[in-house]
């Protein structure tokens, strides 16, 4: 029985035993009669008359309501210690327990009734009032109790019922977001030292600077927010749809420079770190609270902070981790209907090693996942390797083993019983040693369909970063069946995109109808001659950026015998062997995320100028 279950049987006791001390005198109609005699009959200093062991019910029901108001006060004791993370919250129980009960039970044999009451009362308030004061010490005002503004404002909402709004803290005030310290292991206790501290930092004010700040980032769509503190300014960008955009509007007036220490300090207090170190790096994670529709059920973020010194200041990188879109099929993710058949054929091969690989940030977890739910994982036996410090969406029909990096594990430290199973596919996320390379790549042999990633900027690339990893160049090019690469490219906004002619040039590389050359591309601010009123109207949908949301390239390489051979050639410098595998790709009309970048912006779906920018 834990601490919290043994309060609520004692209050549960405590309040059987007034009811069948209610009971007893209901049902006896001559008690209420004879009441106040039996209450005089009793000793008049103590507990009982005689030999009898009569009890007087006046001083019983006294000694029942101070031990029920004990269960209460120890039970809120228990409760409120467990909620802030107090490790001593054991001791604060025993406390209770042992100063009150033996008390109690020693102040039964003083023979005055009204001397013995006040010992019994001491011993129920002395332990609640020490706790308290230790509690208090360690909360700012608007967290501690039993202060006269706390009691007051108890009165009047528990007794009186009235309904009081609470003012609203510094804090609270502004922007409808809220901040609080947020990290693996940390006990509530800390989370809630960090999160108090932050607030109450000089009044507030950076914190709600900062607020205020990721307020406007979120609403503007941002993925990531970089804060420069300069020695004589402070800059902000925001990165939406995967560009860096300087932000010019966050704020109605620069900050000063301790505005900007206050932020940095606020930063650095939520994430744990020292907030006098402005050169120094540290991270750490918050939680975000975000009311954007003002419903009263604000949306729950996690956000990684990151902060570093720099030759004229300091720079904070905060990254928003969104719960992303969910995309089911390809056709959701936005491929083509040609690329589609080509991936399943891919995913569902007897046998063979496939990468799936993108460059940082552009959707691996994403599109494994989506490549997995269009797998036929019903007539064959799926397996699936990953690291429990790297957790990822969980996909149906496949069994993961998980392997712990933070005790020092790699694949290696369960594979070979993954491969005891016999599984006919494998998902292996995130090789990071070479011997797994190496067993993989064996056991492809034994007709298994290996899927692995990788990060790659294209599938060349993708493999000459698996042999500059290390793998074995002979093992791999005889397993090596496939590479899928990914790549997000932005889109078009459809409220302010326009529509242009497009030079000759274009028109033979899109292969368009000549006589009706027309592609779509970002709107144009065209400069107005001095003294004309400019006419120009800012996009809300975009914030006039031009480009609202992502859509994803692919680039598809299945490996031919003329591509195994480059692989695996001995004392081969890696950059011939790319430029070898680039003309041999090249031969084979192999062109890489172009085919459906010119699909996207042949239908207005992206821009020439978004897809050279995003491919280059």
């Amino acid at each position: 029985m834990n601490s919290t279950q043994f309060w609520r049987l004692a209050r549960r006791s405590a309040i059987v035993a007034l009811a069948l001390l209610a009971i007893v005198i209901c049902v006896e109609p001559s008690w209420a009669d004879d009441f106040k005699e039996l209450a005089n009959s009793a000793n008049k200093d103590g507990w009982r008359r005689g030999i009898g062991m009569e009890i007087c019910p006046i001083k019983l029901s006294i000694l029942l309501i101070v031990y029920l108001a004990w269960v209460a006060t120890s039970s809120w004791c228990n409760n409120d210690a467990e909620r802030l993370g107090d490790p001593d919250r054991a001791k604060w129980n025993m406390t209770n327990l042992f100063v009150f009960l033996p008390v109690s039970f020693g102040a039964l044999f003083i023979p005055t009734f009204w001397a013995a009451l006040p010992v019994i009362i001491l011993a129920w308030l002395i332990p609640i009032f020490i706790y308290v004061h230790a509690r208090n010490r360690e909360m700012h005002d608007a967290d501690k109790v039993m202060t006269p503004g706390h009691l007051a404002f108890w009165f009047r909402t528990k007794v009186l019922r009235q309904k009081v709004k609470p003012k609203k803290m510094s804090y609270e005030s502004g922007s409808l977001i809220q901040l609080e310290a947020y990290g693996d292991g940390l006990s509530p206790r800390d989370v809630l030292a960090r999160t108090v501290t932050a607030r109450n930092h000089n009044g507030s004010f950076g914190y709600n600077f900062y607020r205020e700040l990721l307020y406007h980032a979120l609403h503007a769509r941002a993925s990531d927010v970089r804060i420069l503190f300069g020695a004589q300014e402070t800059k902000f960008q925001y990165q939406i749809d995967g560009v860096y955009q300087p932000v010019e509007d966050a704020f109605r007036k620069p900050w000063t420079r301790e505005e900007a220490d206050d932020v940095a300090q606020v930063v650095k207090m939520l994430i744990g770190g020292n907030p006098q170190d402005r050169r120094g790096r540290c991270s750490g994670s918050m939680m975000i609270r975000y009311d954007r529709n003002k419903k009263g059920k604000p949306l729950t973020c996690e956000a990684k902070v990151e902060t570093a010194g720099t030759p004229t200041g300091e720079v904070v990188q905060v990254t928003f981790l969104f719960k992303t879109a969910k995309f089911n099929t390809l056709q959701e993710l936005g491929v083509a209907v040609e690329r589609q058949d080509q991936m399943r054929s891919i995913i569902n091969a007897e046998s063979g090693l496939v990468v799936l690989a993108t460059a940082p940030h552009q959707g691996l977890k994403t599109l494994t996942t989506v490549i997995f739910n269009t797998a036929d994982r019903f007539t064959r036996d799926f397996s699936g390797v990953e690291d429990e410090q790297k957790p990822y969406e969980v996909i149906e029909n496949i069994a993961i083993t998980k392997y712990d990096s933070a005790k020092g594990q790699t694949p290696m430290d369960v594979l070979p019983d993954v491969f005891f199973r016999e599984p006919k596919v494998l998902l292996i996320r995130d090789m990071v040693n070479t011997d797994a390379w190496k067993l993989c790549c064996e056991e492809v042999k034994n007709d298994r369909l290996i899927i692995t990633t990788f990060r790659g900027n294209d599938t060349i690339s993708a493999i000459i970063g698996i042999l500059k990893f290390g793998a074995d160049p002979t093992l791999l090019a005889d397993a090596l069946t496939s590479v899928i690469t990914q790549r997000l490219v932005r889109r078009l906004c459809n409220t302010c995109k326009e529509e242009v002619m497009a030079p000759p040039q274009i028109v033979k590389e899109l292969e368009l109808d000549p006589s009706n050359p027309k592609i779509f591309r970002q709107r144009v601010h065209e400069p107005v001659e001095p003294g004309q009123k400019d006419y120009y109207v800012p996009c809300e949908d975009c914030r006039d950026i031009g480009y609202f949301g992502r859509i994803a390239v692919f680039d598809v390489l299945e490996i031919n015998d003329e591509m195994r051979q480059v692989i695996a050639m001995p004392d081969v410098p890696l950059e011939k062997k790319e430029i070898g595998l680039r003309n041999i790709a090249r031969k084979m009309g192999h062109k890489g995320y172009w085919v459906d970048g010119k699909r996207l912006v042949k239908f207005g779906v992206t821009s020439i100028e978004e897809i050279q920018r995003s491919l280059k």
